[in-house]
């Protein structure tokens, strides 16, 4: 980690020092890292302890000095002990934005925000890739993507990078306003504007004015990119004073899809038209819809200054994070798709269209779980799916969870065999199942909202036919 010091620490979190005359100058101060979890508490790291609803870190302030931290953050003074050092602050949770915010802008890099209600992380996967032919690029690790996680991705940073790609993720209006204020991007992408914690929001105009907040801080000379197929976001690029381009597949945008080919199992070619440019691209995943999520990475290599050789050579070497159409052989020649970090309206309808369309050796089965944060929505979307599923080439769907029930009528109302399609209130009573439904040679998409777990299922699959 970049070092600063300890009062300069304090100073930038509106913090006191406490038992500051153990500060001498004989003694090296540099800490190694942050943490928030004092079971993962190093020699010489920073330790804030973080309340929550059912938890309180202060109790492990202690614990944390014993395993070797260096400082503690509080927001009571007597939970340091008198010959430890500690910085005491009216509210952890903030002092750990604004110390990520201050830490961040000792970086003179470009940073990047991406955030959308579908395939934000696969974007900023992609973005990763491509930048990383030229630059050495620091990116959200997972779905560190909140006001905890986000600074401790930040705090991640070292001397070496060029560039940081941060994903932000938000359910209640505020939070990307309060993550724009800590990153301060120099380039902000808005991937679309789905049903996504409609239960949060109750329209999609109000899922558009939550997502918008990513901008409030962005620099005034910042470029902003957005899905300009997405009719919500076209209206947002006439009411934003920034320069901001346009993607999708419709040929008004500042870069499109001007040709593509899906290639099954080897993944997806396009060429994308630029607006100076033409980019001939081969990424290895499945599903039409992640071309989406690479025109960013290319515009902003573009705009980075990189070649269309090496823009192309890293969408060649994007490869699938875990749970994103990430493709698993079994014994007996089958094959799943997990897809099961997680779901929305938009994404279920990609998973059964990629599914349709793949040339598989046996059945095509899709296991779809429940969509969660769509509210008095979730009955009627839930239907939805149903009906589009009924009409789609697959040959047995299986329904779990309390509102997949409403998939499986949806289906049923829209004529589908009885034979080929199944439901099961929980992912118990499936996993119990799941060896009498599951035949050689099937190639089985498993789809749902993260909270439904059903890589569990994966797993029981995974024990049953290694």
């Amino acid at each position: 980690m970049k070092q600063v010091s300890i009062e300069k620490i304090a100073e930038e979190v509106s913090g006191h020092i406490v038992n500051q005359e153990l500060l001498r100058e004989d003694i090296n101060w540099k800490y190694n890292n942050i943490s928030i979890d004092s079971r993962t508490i190093a020699e010489n790291d920073i330790f804030i302890p973080i309340k929550g609803d059912n938890f309180d870190g202060h109790n492990f302030i202690s614990m944390a000095y014993e395993k070797g931290a260096m400082i503690c953050f509080t927001e009571d003074k007597s939970r340091i002990p008198s010959n430890q050092i500690g910085i005491l602050v009216s509210d952890t949770k903030k002092a750990l934005k604004d110390f990520a915010k201050y830490y961040l802008s000792l970086f003179k890099i470009p940073i990047v925000a991406v955030t959308g209600s579908v395939g934000k992380t696969s974007c900023k996967e992609m973005i990763g890739s491509i930048l990383s032919v030229k630059y050495d690029v620091h990116k959200t690790i997972g779905n560190f993507n909140n006001e905890i996680g986000l600074p401790l991705t930040i705090f991640k940073l070292e001397d070496r990078h060029e560039v940081v790609v941060l994903e932000m993720g938000m359910n209640h209006y505020g939070e990307l306003h309060r993550l724009s204020e800590i990153a301060r991007p120099d380039i902000a992408v808005i991937t679309n504007i789905g049903e996504a914690h409609i239960e949060y929001f109750g329209t999609k105009n109000n899922i558009l004015k939550a997502k918008s907040e990513i901008l409030d801080f962005l620099k005034k000379d910042g470029l902003v990119i957005l899905n300009g197929d997405d009719p919500y976001l076209r209206k947002l690029k006439e009411n934003i004073p920034f320069n901001t381009l346009t993607f999708g597949f419709n040929d008004d945008n500042d870069y499109y899809i001007s040709d593509y080919k899906e290639l099954g199992w080897d993944g997806l070619i396009g060429k994308i038209t630029g607006t100076h440019e033409e980019y001939n691209i081969k990424i290895h995943t499945l599903g039409k819809h992640m071309l989406y999520n690479i025109i960013p990475g290319i515009i902003i290599g573009n705009h980075l200054n990189m070649t269309a050789n090496e823009i192309e050579q890293g969408a060649y070497s994007y490869k699938p994070s875990k749970m994103r159409m990430d493709r698993i052989e079994l014994n007996d020649n089958i094959v799943v798709i997990n897809d099961a970090y997680n779901a929305s309206v938009d994404s279920m309808i990609s998973a059964l269209d990629t599914l349709s369309t793949l040339d598989t050796q046996g059945r095509k089965v899709a296991v779809l779980g429940d969509m969660f944060e769509l509210g008095d929505m979730s009955k009627d979307t839930h239907t939805r799916i149903g009906k589009v599923a009924a009409t789609k080439n697959i040959d047995f769907i299986i329904c779990v969870g309390k509102d997949s029930k409403y998939i499986y009528e949806g289906a049923m109302s829209n004529g589908i065999d009885k034979n080929k399609i199944s439901y099961y209130k929980t992912k118990e009573e499936l996993i119990d199942d799941i060896d009498e439904l599951v035949k050689a040679k099937d190639t089985i998409i498993i789809k749902a909202s993260r909270g439904m777990h059903l890589e569990k299922v994966i797993e029981r699959l995974q024990s049953i036919f290694k």
